[in-house]
């Protein structure tokens, strides 16, 4: 990570991380999920940038689809306790939830649908696991 990116995740965190957090929170019923960034693996700037949009705005709407009713709130409450992501160089993306996390690791430079999880992907995973 060079001084560009190391730059942008520090902005990254102070301004957009903890609103992101509290709004996934909310979004999930209150549960408390943590987040956590690997952020040595985020070695370009775009992908830092594509973090609140790319990857939270698009867990934040399949949520609020999983939490829509009390069944779901507490599917999402007892199966994700942590999200993990991390950036990737080669193309395509994995997403996996298990033991409690959620993971991520994606092209977050790269495009929607090929190298990143487009809105839906995290649902119907969740469906598929919770």
């Amino acid at each position: 990570m060079g001084l560009a990116e190391r730059k942008e995740m520090a902005a990254f965190k102070k301004d957009y991380l903890a609103p992101k957090v509290a709004e996934l929170k909310e979004a999930a019923g209150g549960a408390d999920i943590q987040v956590t960034l690997d952020e040595a693996s985020f070695t370009s700037v775009a992908a830092i940038q594509m973090i609140s949009n790319g990857f939270f705005d698009r867990l934040i709407d399949d949520m609020k689809y999983i939490c829509n009713d009390d069944v779901g709130k507490e599917a999402v409450r007892d199966g994700v306790k942590v999200v993990q992501v991390s950036h990737k160089e080669d193309p395509g993306y994995t997403l996996d939830l298990s033991g409690g996390t959620l993971t991520l690791r994606a092209k977050l430079d790269g495009s929607i649908g090929e190298d990143l999880p487009g809105y839906g992907a995290y649902k119907d995973l969740m469906l598929k696991k919770l």
